[in-house]
């Protein structure tokens, strides 16, 4: 399966950033249930090892990794960089991800 990921702008800018520092040679994104209602909860780390099974998706100056059971989960998601007065950082979002809690866990 091929996933369909946008990087927005800003996104590219902070991975070709990061890239100046790198601490491996890839960057994995992975996607699983967060609870038992269904929200999908994403995370991002250095990562030194590829799988046969990853999918590959190039980023300025990175190697993006999606592993296999991320992929249907990641397929349409939108990875963007945000710089607000209390946050920074990537944040990614799926808008054909079901939205809402219903077990007030978050």
């Amino acid at each position: 399966m091929a996933v369909n990921l946008t990087i927005t702008p800003e996104a590219e800018k902070a991975f070709e950033a990061l890239s100046q520092d790198k601490r491996a040679d890839y960057v994995r994104i992975s996607a699983g249930q967060a609870c038992g209602c269904g929200r999908i909860g994403y995370q991002m780390h250095w990562e030194t090892e590829r799988h046969a099974d990853d999918e590959v998706l190039p980023a300025p100056g990175l190697t993006l990794l999606v592993d296999q059971d991320s992929q249907p989960l990641l397929d349409g998601s939108i990875i963007d960089y945000k710089k607000e007065a209390l946050s920074e950082g990537f944040y990614i979002s799926n808008p054909n991800a079901p939205a809402g809690c219903g077990c007030g866990g978050h």
